[in-house]
């Protein structure tokens, strides 16, 4: 077996991923179908090319468009199970998956409703495939009045039941000013509970800077630019902040012209925490056993330095300790029976 067939046949969890940019093109038009929907706004044909190839300057702006189409909770329902199925076919066995509820504006539903409607789907993939999803409720960068209800109700024994293990903040950072959301996210904190932040897409380590400052994430997703910003980085093993990374994210938004020119080299001798996931693999074309193979192909990891990053996300995940725990073990076995079937020794 090669290395790309053998990491397709890992147990894998990937916990950087956007419900807003996650569902291939097949399942938008369905919903978009359903509900009658290119007969309803101008231009529907041009956006369902931009679903084809997504210039990534306008993948928000896609994002929002697309989740207009969604007019019932059933839209959630389906959106959520279609997104299991679709992560059950790789092997991937865990999800935290962020959620935007300020972009669904075509159903008016109370955020306890917004959430019963996912979980129904949750559930029924759950049920279907064996796969557990989570959600994290993301507040948008550009709707910051949005960000004091969603710290309080994000706390609360009816968050937990809804399976919501995180805040996070999502859009592009230069949306809104990072410290209108500094209160909400500093009261999240003190209650322990996690943070989870987009940083440095648009500034850089300056960017990252600020969010590690004000919000003082559990997580960042992107963090692009640390590598080169010492007191940015000692600021994030300091605080044992978690990075979130795709690497076709970063090609795609010119970070990077190649995966092989990604710094994650750098940032794995420097002791950085990170765990690579997809971010929005509808808009990106990416799988996640892609962006591993990619670490053994283009960026000279080992077959056991991609497995413990692949395990780094069970370790970073959010669930509790007990379960985390379980979940290792079960992959590390797993992953022990597939080395000794699959893998030649010359790639051991």
């Amino acid at each position: 077996m090669s290395i790309t067939s053998y990491i397709q046949a890992m147990p894998k969890a990937d916990v950087h991923l956007h419900l807003e940019g996650a569902l291939p093109k097949t399942a938008l038009l369905g919903i978009a179908d359903r509900n009658d929907i290119a007969d309803s706004i101008k231009h529907f044909s041009d956006w369902v090319k931009m679903l084809d190839q997504p210039d990534p300057k306008r993948i928000h702006d896609i994002a929002k468009m697309t989740s207009t189409w969604f007019q019932h909770p059933d839209d959630l329902t389906r959106a959520a199970y279609d997104l299991g199925t679709w992560l059950a076919k790789q092997n991937v066995r865990y999800a935290e998956v962020t959620v935007n509820p300020a972009l669904y504006t075509e159903i008016p539903l109370q955020i306890e409703a917004f959430f019963a409607a996912l979980n129904d789907g949750r559930e029924r993939a759950r049920r279907a495939w064996g796969i557990e999803m989570a959600w994290i409720l993301a507040v948008p960068r550009d709707e910051p009045r949005r960000a004091d209800d969603f710290a309080r109700w994000v706390t609360t024994a009816v968050a937990k039941r809804a399976n919501v293990l995180g805040l996070g903040l999502s859009g592009r950072e230069d949306g809104q000013a990072i410290g209108q959301f500094e209160r909400a996210f500093r009261a999240v904190e003190k209650k322990e509970f996690p943070r989870i932040a987009r940083a440095g897409d648009v500034w850089g380590a300056e960017g990252v800077a600020k969010a590690v400052e004000m919000l003082v994430p559990t997580r960042l997703e992107d963090a692009w630019g640390v590598i080169d910003a010492p007191d940015v980085l000692k600021e994030i093993l300091t605080q044992e902040i978690t990075l979130a990374i795709s690497l076709v994210r970063a090609v795609k938004h010119g970070w990077v012209a190649s995966i092989a020119d990604y710094p994650l080299r750098r940032l794995y001798d420097a002791g950085v925490d990170f765990v690579i996931g997809t971010d929005m693999p509808g808009m990106y074309k990416n799988r996640l056993a892609d962006e591993l193979s990619a670490l053994v192909e283009n960026l000279n990891f080992s077959v056991e330095e991609m497995e413990h990053i692949a395990l780094n996300a069970v370790r970073r995940s959010l669930l509790p300790e007990e379960q985390k725990t379980l979940l290792l073990e079960q992959f590390m076995g797993e992953l022990e029976a597939l080395r000794a079937e699959h893998l030649q020794p010359e790639a051991k």
